[in-house]
């Protein structure tokens, strides 16, 4: 970052330099110079949400803004918005918190403190932060762009998708495409053996449910288109019911028991 970008930092260094006691607050302080840089003007202690028009703005900190230093609460406003920095120790590391007091986002930024901050009493802050230009940068990506520039980190939108079909959807026409051929069947007709293997589980399969016929291993009702017979050549059964009479066979009847020693091969 440019030198330039730190105008007013040595100024401020010098009118708070007797008020800091560790460098918990010369964080603090830095923090609220780059606030006051990019706009933000103070507006007194505390975390108070709600926003007083009347109340003086300062570029310079408040009276007993370190009176905890191991807790700091500031106000300030920006374009007519209440914002609330939150300081906080914890062991060696600063944690710095800024609340939109409107729409409660809140962005946070963590600095270890002896890696940050050299000492509290140098002549310069300049040279009391270490890699100052890198500490910028944290400050504008982590504390400034969340809250200014699209949003809070710790909160997230999330698009609901409605299951409900749109009306353009309810009557939109169909695409063109292969279509189903529904097989009729006789009305009152209830089929006991639907399903895959149908024709392997029903022996009236030939009469009833069409297409496919019985699954019997010798299907005395074969009744397929063109035959004259509806009996299997040669089948070895005598079905009773309402067919057409037997067509005369020739002997051997396949029915008969065979003649003795028909197995015989010495006969």
């Amino acid at each position: 970052m440019p030198q330039s970008d730190l105008f007013g930092l040595e100024m401020l260094w010098k009118l708070e330099s007797a008020n800091l006691a560790d460098k918990a607050d010369a964080m603090m302080l830095f923090v609220h110079w780059f606030l006051v840089r990019n706009g933000f003007r103070n507006v007194g202690v505390g975390d108070d949400k709600t926003l007083n028009n009347a109340v003086d703005q300062s570029e310079l900190l408040p009276e007993g803004w370190n009176g905890n230093n191991k807790s700091y609460a500031l106000r300030y406003i920006m374009n007519n918005e209440l914002y609330i920095l939150h300081g906080t120790l914890s062991n060696d590391t600063m944690i710095v918190n800024l609340l939109q007091a409107q729409s409660l986002q809140v962005s946070n930024a963590a600095f270890n403190l002896d890696k940050t901050i050299t000492s509290f009493n140098d002549s310069s802050l300049t040279n009391a932060v270490v890699s100052i230009d890198d500490q910028i940068t944290r400050l504008q990506t982590e504390l400034i762009k969340p809250l200014c520039e699209g949003g809070s980190k710790s909160s997230s939108t999330q698009t609901l998708i409605s299951s409900s079909p749109s009306p353009a959807q309810v009557n939109a026409v169909p695409a063109a495409g292969p279509r189903r051929i529904e097989v009729l069947r006789p009305s009152g007709l209830l089929l006991p053996f639907g399903g895959v293997g149908r024709g392997d589980l029903n022996p009236l399969g030939g009469f009833v449910g069409g297409g496919g016929g019985g699954g019997m291993l010798m299907d005395p009702m074969n009744m397929r288109p063109g035959r004259a017979d509806p009996f299997l050549p040669g089948a070895r059964i005598d079905p009773m019911g309402p067919f057409p009479p037997r067509v005369q066979r020739p002997n051997p009847n396949p029915d008969h028991l065979p003649p003795p020693g028909y197995d015989d091969m010495f006969m």
